[in-house]
């Protein structure tokens, strides 16, 4: 008899461990976060990354009643802030502001990378950013038909400024080219700024790179986009066609995503999760998101995940041919 009482008493210790172990991890989950979190970017302050991740991480503030900081950690295509990520504490106290880049682009040209990009754990899609094709403000093609033609007319093609070799600008412009079939002799740029630079001083007569970086240079008159490359127009320029009405098919997106750690606790992330998805939906984060050409699309983590693979899937072949 003494021998069932010792089981049954065992089990019972077992299970009341189990449910404080669940109540312990749910109520860990609730009072997240307790402290500042940082949000690691990959690129410069002021860049149309860092801008986006700082008016998250603002309204986060808000919601949270914690500091969010942003930590920029520019370099080497993202690799820096890859590896800051990996080298911190799996606590939900650090994430990552991750452009696409980092997912379809890097583990192809840094295949050495002391990281495992792919053990990242998704927490939410924050927006996509079309790419954009434009020129200079003194070019006289209006449409994406008459730069094709204006392209194979003029003597030795077109330059067409791209910034970073290896980036989404550089494989869009490539891709483009490829489906198009344009003379574009593509000129490399160590940024975004450069590039613009030369573009609206009209020294290279062409552009290709993301909404959000063209779009305020567009309407102050500096360049004209002739074509974005989403799957259709955008609400914030209806009047600007998409590439796939001249080229079917043809769609280049940037994205972000949110991601922690690999490790990070399944409770930790769910809270996240949830209150990214919330402040995504105050009517003036997606309005200040859409001013800079940034679209918030609601994803939750699981989606996000099968989103990254099918992104992966579909650009590989262009990385592998342009992307080194």
């Amino acid at each position: 008899m003494s021998r069932f009482v010792s089981f049954f008493r065992g089990v019972a210790v077992a299970a009341a461990f189990a449910i404080a172990a669940a109540w312990s991890g749910a109520g860990f989950a609730q009072a997240y976060p307790n402290k500042p979190v940082r949000i690691i970017v990959q690129t410069a302050a002021g860049s149309s990354i860092d801008v986006s991740a700082r008016l998250l991480a603002d309204h986060l503030t808000r919601r949270w009643g914690q500091q969010v900081i942003v930590l920029n950690q520019p370099g080497a295509g993202g690799a820096i802030a890859v590896r800051a990520l990996t080298n911190a504490a799996n606590d939900g106290y650090t994430l990552f502001f991750a452009a696409s880049s980092v997912f379809l682009v890097l583990p192809e040209l840094q295949k050495n990378l002391a990281a495992d990009i792919n053990a990242m754990v998704p927490i939410a899609f924050i927006g996509e950013t079309p790419m954009a094709i434009a020129v200079s403000g003194k070019s006289p093609a209006k449409s994406l038909s008459d730069l094709i033609a204006l392209s194979k007319t003029t003597s030795g093609g077109l330059n067409c400024a791209v910034s970073t070799r290896g980036g989404l600008s550089h494989l869009s412009a490539e891709a483009l080219r490829e489906a198009s079939k344009a003379d574009l002799a593509l000129v490399n740029y160590p940024g975004t700024a450069q590039a613009l630079t030369d573009v609206i001083a009209d020294r290279v007569p062409v552009i290709v790179d993301s909404v959000s970086a063209l779009i305020g240079p567009a309407a102050g008159g500096q360049i004209r986009i002739l074509a974005t490359a989403g799957p259709s127009r955008l609400k914030a320029l209806p009047d600007v066609p998409a590439a796939s009405e001249t080229l079917p098919g043809f769609e280049a997106t940037a994205w972000f995503a949110l991601v922690a750690p690999a490790g990070t606790d399944a409770e930790i992330i769910r809270k996240a999760t949830s209150d990214v998805d919330a402040v995504l939906k105050y009517p003036d984060l997606g309005r200040r998101l859409e001013e800079i050409g940034t679209f918030p699309r609601g994803m939750n983590a699981a989606e996000l995940q099968r989103y990254i693979d099918a992104q992966k899937q579909r650009w590989s072949p262009v990385v592998q041919k342009f992307g080194t």
